[in-house]
């Protein structure tokens, strides 16, 4: 009997008996029929500028602690022992 019963469904789908609505089907959440938004290009935002006596550090980043700290690496790299980076502005 469950035999049967099974065959007989697999017929009537393999003939297109069963509705689309019967059988669950997964169109695609990745699919390009999908209307995903476009991706869009990161924006580097923040610019900071870090002097010494003697040397420039410039850096530009994402984050705005990103951006202070490459630009006080920036200025160290150029600063001779002794002196100091300071950061002067940042945007």
């Amino acid at each position: 009997m469950r035999q049967a019963l099974i065959a007989a469904a697999l017929a009537a789908a393999a003939m297109g008996g069963a509705s689309r609505a019967a059988t669950p089907f997964d169109n695609g959440v990745y699919s390009p029929r999908t209307d995903a938004p476009a991706l869009t290009a990161v924006r580097l935002s923040h610019t900071c500028v870090a002097r010494s006596a003697v040397a420039v550090g410039y850096w530009t980043a994402r984050y705005l602690a990103t951006a202070k700290v490459g630009a006080l690496r920036q200025c160290a790299v150029r600063t001779p022992a002794g002196l100091v980076c300071l950061i002067v502005s940042c945007s």
